[in-house]
Formats: structure tokens, sequence, C-alpha cells
């Protein structure tokens, strides 16, 4: 660490477990996408992406709400959707249709599950600025 502020932002949110609350959900991440100048493309990998962790945690939820966290980087965004869930199986399985849409739209994919919280966490890599290394 060379004592420089970090240049990471996260936003956090929290809705009801139901699939009315789940646009929400799509909305903030396409937002946080859009601001960091990921293109739409990717806007759109991403809330596919997040509406399909999010309908996974729901048909498992145990709790009172699914939480979402973005934080960007320099190149980057990595989505967090999580909740409390059942712990008699898996939330996604890593042979299923659901995990093979999600490696799909994300970059990087993993499930953490601990102690009856599943989170899904996804990455988005930032594609290079073209028209900034264009010398024309």
């Amino acid at each position: 660490m060379t004592g420089e502020p970090s240049t990471s932002q996260s936003v956090e949110m929290r809705v009801p477990p139901t699939a009315g609350h789940l646009s929400l959900l799509r909305t903030v991440v396409g937002g946080c996408a859009g601001r960091e100048d990921f293109t739409l493309d990717q806007v759109d990998d991403l809330r596919m992406a997040v509406d399909e962790a999010a309908v996974q945690l729901l048909r498992h939820v145990a709790g009172d709400a699914i939480e979402l966290t973005v934080t960007s980087d320099e190149d980057a965004l990595e989505i967090r959707v999580g909740a409390e869930t059942k712990a008699s199986q898996p939330v996604i399985d890593r042979e299923s249709f659901s995990w093979t849409i999600l490696q799909a739209l994300a970059d990087e994919l993993d499930v953490d599950a601990l102690e009856g919280r599943t989170t899904v966490v996804m990455r988005k890599k930032r594609l290079p600025d073209l028209q900034a290394e264009d010398p024309t």
C-alpha cells in the first residue's frame, strides 16, 4: 500500500424478498454501471445477471431482505447479491442453467454460502476506452 486514498465507491440497498422489488435491484445496478461509463451491452448484462441471481435467492430466501452491494474501482464493478437462505440446498448449482447464464454475463463469478447466508458475487471489467487509444 502506498498510502493513497482508495478510489473504490460502494452503493448498498436492501429490498423485501418479493419479485416486485427485483426491478429496483436491476435499476440500481444499471445506474451504477452507466455512471461508471460501462457500455450499454455491459449495463444490460449486469442487469440480467443481478436479476438471475436475485431470482435464485428469492427461491431459497429465509430472511426479510435481499441485499445488493455495488462496488466500483478503477477497472471493474463488483456486484454482491445476498440473503439469508435455507441451508438444506445450494442456491445455485454450478451445473445448472442459471450458473451458465451468470458465467456468460459476468467476467468473474462466485457463490459464498456461509452459516445460512448466500451471496452471489459477480465482477464485470470495464472495457478499455478505444477512443483514447486511437491516434487519429
